[in-house]
């Protein structure tokens, strides 16, 4: 790990949103390029496929760009809002469920999505990322970044009534998640500097509850008898997975936007 990231704690998070963090503090002249992009990559068993775009030359092609802005997009089947184009980028962004859109003075620019691959070996398998850039299709304007602070209000309001409700939800978002419930297109990262504690905060909170609650949707509960009580918690579950993912969003983007 990088002097950067000493004594920092870990955190789970989209690598879309790594990226990003990273980016930030490129951007900020906390650290250069090539650190930057080196941190990108995160902490664990995962490191560059050496296709797609290089990092560095990415990171720095950005400060070219007039009022170049970095914007998050966590896709999901049904809810795409965000995505640019052009159409290849989307099954490709909804495969990793994951995406920067980045735009140039308000205009689309270039989306890029990470592009996996498992990689064995003798003391064990690793993950190479790699990252695929879709150019978008000229003269598309992209609405300003969601950062108005109510996403994290509704975060907090849906925790506080599954808190104070009937319906057991095993989410315990104040613990770190065991590693069988990060998926690889997620890495543990340390935070930049700059990140301040409440940023720090949100960011944690919104990444571990939307993935505790995708790994309850994904499993079931096999527990539950009764349709009704079922679908109560399913439609508690989408609820608070859904507000977990636009906190997440707005907590990147805003501590993105920081640099600027």
């Amino acid at each position: 790990m990088s002097e950067a990231a000493a004594g920092r704690d870990l955190v789970a998070l989209p690598r879309a949103a790594v990226l990003m963090l990273w980016t930030a503090a490129y951007f900020r002249g906390d650290l250069g390029p090539d650190d930057a992009a080196e941190m990108s990559h995160g902490v664990g068993r995962s490191g560059p496929s050496g296709e797609g775009e290089d990092l560095f030359a990415w990171m720095t092609a950005l400060r070219r760009l007039p009022l170049a802005q970095l914007r998050l997009v966590l896709p999901v089947p049904g809810r795409i809002a965000g995505l640019v184009g052009p159409p290849a980028a989307l099954p490709a962004a909804l495969e990793a469920e994951q995406a920067i859109v980045v735009t140039a003075a308000g205009i689309a620019d270039h989306t890029l999505v990470p592009v996996l691959s498992r990689i064995d070996h003798p003391s064990g398998g690793m993950t190479a990322v790699g990252w695929e850039r879709f150019d978008a299709p000229l003269g598309t304007h992209v609405p300003p970044a969601a950062t108005s602070g109510s996403a994290r209000e509704e975060l907090l309001r849906v925790l506080r009534r599954v808190a104070d409700g009937s319906i057991d939800l095993d989410l315990v978002p104040d613990e770190p998640v065991e590693s069988a419930r990060i998926p690889p297109t997620w890495i543990s990262t340390a935070l930049p500097r700059h990140v301040d504690a409440g940023a720090a905060h949100l960011l944690v909170l919104a990444a571990r509850t939307l993935l505790l609650t995708r790994s309850e949707i994904d499993e079931g509960h096999a527990q539950t008898i009764h349709l009704a009580e079922a679908l109560a918690r399913r439609g508690l579950l989408d609820e608070l997975h859904d507000a977990a993912r636009a906190a997440l969003v707005e907590a990147v983007e805003r501590i993105a936007g920081e640099s600027d």
